[in-house]
């Protein structure tokens, strides 16, 4: 099996960005986990020590090679009308839950892979797939392969596709023989837009997040101090205003992942039929989104404080 084909079946699986990188320790990383660790800005979200984060053998001891791919999920909108009456949804959110898009995308390659394994008489290629779901650095692994640059918003950063793009890694037990990646240039120079553009400054210097500032972080956190609660005026769940600033995020090609296709008005839903949502409603509206993962009770809690933050009355 070598590079370039599985570059070709990448393409036929939907697959809009793919790299190869070594399952050595991703050393690279550890200082600027050590130090988050250190500073108290784990989220709680990513799992495991710093020590664990940058080690593939542990996910999985007969790795030989990683695979990290990037599937875009940019989609434009225009304002829609009574913008004040409704709330927002951050790209993270929209269409289906990429976990379940990326693994089946994922899961479509290692097929074809295997299929002309078999044809060739090789062996079965065994593999574990990673979207999020370890305390594996996606971006780091993403980096490594040469897919993109660490943005000041904390995204990593492909001249193709922005930071709208995500990542998904498959280890594999067979050792695919791959051109070492350029590593790309940090494209932010003294760029400071995101850092501006977020209302709390959730962003430093230095590549920084200081999550409790995070609107992302705090929709998605079960329980709010008053400070906190304060911070939500405008996104139901994540947000998006760090990465709808940069350069690189502008007249980008649209998705072409079916899955993750939505409209204006789902992207952005009325604030009274977020805070009147029934169980069943719930589960038909976000049960396979990726924000349905805190549940029910925390987006009418982030409805509830929009709806107060903003002085919306009845």
């Amino acid at each position: 099996m070598t590079e370039k084909i599985i570059r070709v079946l990448a393409e036929q699986a939907g697959i809009d960005l793919i790299g190869f990188f070594s399952v050595e320790p991703l050393k690279e990383c550890l200082p600027y986990l050590i130090r988050r660790h250190q500073e108290g800005f784990s989220t709680g979200f990513e799992g495991g020590e710093p020590e664990d984060r940058i080690n593939y053998l542990k996910a999985y001891p007969d790795a030989k090679t990683g695979i990290v791919i990037g599937i875009n999920n940019y989609q434009a909108f225009e304002e829609v009308a009574d913008e004040k009456y409704r709330v927002q949804l951050a790209s993270v959110s929209w269409g289906e839950d990429y976990h379940r898009v990326l693994k089946l995308r994922m899961t479509q390659l290692m097929e074809r892979m295997n299929d002309i394994q078999r044809q060739t008489g090789g062996a079965q290629i065994e593999y574990r797939l990673f979207v999020d779901n370890s305390p594996l650095v996606d971006r780091g692994s993403a980096y490594r392969a040469g897919l993109g640059f660490y943005g000041k918003n904390n995204c990593l950063i492909n001249h193709q596709l922005g930071s709208f793009f995500f990542i998904g890694q498959i280890l594999i037990d067979s050792v695919i023989v791959f051109e070492p990646p350029l590593l790309p240039e940090n494209g932010c120079g003294t760029c400071r837009r995101c850092l501006d553009a977020c209302p709390h400054q959730a962003l430093g210097e230095g590549f920084s997040l200081e999550p409790t500032k995070c609107i992302s972080y705090l929709t998605q956190k079960k329980f709010l101090s008053t400070d906190e609660e304060v911070r939500l005026k405008t996104y139901l769940y994540g947000c998006d205003l760090c990465q709808k600033v940069c350069p690189h995020n502008q007249d980008l090609e649209e998705t072409q992942e079916e899955a993750f296709l939505i409209d204006a008005k789902t992207a952005s839903p009325p604030l009274d039929e977020i805070l009147a949502l029934t169980n069943k409603e719930f589960k038909i509206r976000f049960g396979k989104t990726a924000c349905g993962w805190r549940g029910k009770k925390n987006l009418i809690r982030n409805a509830q404080l929009i709806k107060k933050n903003k002085k919306i009355y009845d």
